[in-house]
């Protein structure tokens, strides 16, 4: 019968063939061989099944296991393979999804961070950039927003400083000068 083998003729009882194993021939078989990774029997199977995307299986296998979060699998996969930094993926994911402007992502990641104030980063970044000095960003943000005359600011700043009295800035200006 199916899942079953005999290794030798004098045997008077067929074996069953374990969890990832299979026989690979329906009748008359004589062995079992173990399911590859990516694949994996629950016992008694003719053939191994192959995983479905968003799990994997290492060789011998009874099951297949979700991917962490943070990781991936396409179909019949023997591992999960990890997000690139500026994306992520929850548990079971078949692919990973971009970040946001004004968030980012390390390799591996199960969500995205929002960029400080100071900060940006456009889509499917890995890091966030510091705004430069005349510049200015709260949190999230996707670009830096230039300083208004009579204001300045030095790198990576969160909002831009009035000019004290007897002194000047033009538009994006990192310091004010003496009139």
């Amino acid at each position: 019968p199916s899942g079953y083998y005999a290794p030798t003729a004098q045997v008077d009882a067929c074996l069953e063939c374990s969890a990832g194993d299979h026989t690979s021939v329906a009748s008359k078989a004589t062995t079992c061989a173990s399911c590859n990774g990516g694949t994996y029997s629950e016992g008694l199977a003719v053939n191994c099944s192959v995983c479905a995307a968003g799990t994997a299986s290492s060789s011998r296998a009874s099951e297949c296991i979700d991917c962490d979060a943070g990781k991936y699998s396409t179909t019949a996969a023997a591992t999960c393979s990890s997000c690139a930094g500026g994306t992520f993926s929850t548990a079971g994911s078949r692919n990973c999804s971009a970040c946001g402007g004004g968030t980012y992502s390390n390799t591996g990641s199960a969500s995205c961070t929002a960029c400080d104030s100071g900060t940006y980063s456009e889509a499917e970044s890995s890091a966030c950039t510091k705004c430069d000095s005349g510049t200015w960003s709260g949190t999230i943000a996707t670009s830096c927003t230039d300083c208004v005359a009579g204001r300045s600011s030095g790198s990576g700043a969160s909002a831009c400083i009035a000019c004290d009295g007897g002194y000047y800035s033009d538009k994006a200006s990192s310091a004010c000068t003496k009139c």
